[in-house]
């Protein structure tokens, strides 16, 4: 008989080089006191949902979002599968900054964004493509059968959806992942039968 179980995915809220559209990747910043009142605020609409593990990135900002939205209603499991992508020298600066370095940094445009192909020691798309199957290969040996909630970044998780919706790492570039975004996929098996999307804090119109 098919299976069905469910698997979440939250983005971090809020930090300060979101603010200042810095490139963050693996360095280890915290919120910003937005993105935790964000989250206290989107942990009122995730009471509704009963999860029964939290797989979260090791990164200070994706864990206290797991902290603040699970209220300690469920076992967090820190997951370094799902950390964001490395983007070695363009860690740190912004997207102005980035205009000055030479060689210059070659980018696509997907989505409605530019996205960095060769930062030198950068991890690349399809290594972060790996990291994200060894995730869901992870969940699919320890955790099928349970309703599981994973808690990560806007870059990986754009890779970890293009998986389970069955796009390649280009593909993946084209749906942005906001801070505090709630993916819903309910599966059968190892298929995703239907996907549903609830954004954890409504905006002010200032905000839009």
């Amino acid at each position: 008989m098919a299976k069905d179980w469910y698997l979440a995915t939250v983005r971090h809220g809020e930090t300060d080089y979101n603010k200042e559209n810095r490139y963050a990747g693996s360095i280890d910043i915290p919120l910003n006191e937005k993105g935790r009142n964000d989250a206290r605020q989107g942990a009122k609409l995730l009471r509704s949902i009963k999860f029964d593990v939290a797989l979260v990135s090791p990164l200070k900002r994706a864990i206290e979002t797991a902290t603040l939205l699970t209220e300690g209603s469920v076992n967090i499991v820190l997951c370094p599968h799902a950390r964001e992508r490395n983007y070695g020298i363009l860690q740190g600066i912004t997207s102005t900054d980035v205009e000055h370095i030479r060689p210059p940094i070659h980018f696509i445009k997907m989505g409605g964004d530019y996205h960095s192909i060769n930062p030198p020691q950068a991890e690349t798309f399809e290594e972060l493509r790996v990291r994200a199957e060894s995730l869901y290969l992870h969940i699919i040996e320890h955790f099928v059968g349970q309703r599981i909630l994973v808690i990560s970044h806007g870059v990986f998780l754009q890779q970890f959806h293009g998986l389970l919706r069955g796009k390649d790492w280009i593909e993946a570039l084209d749906s942005y992942v906001g801070n505090l975004e709630l993916n819903n996929f309910h599966f059968k098996d190892e298929i995703v039968i239907s996907e549903d999307h609830i954004p954890l804090v409504k905006k002010k119109q200032s905000d839009w």
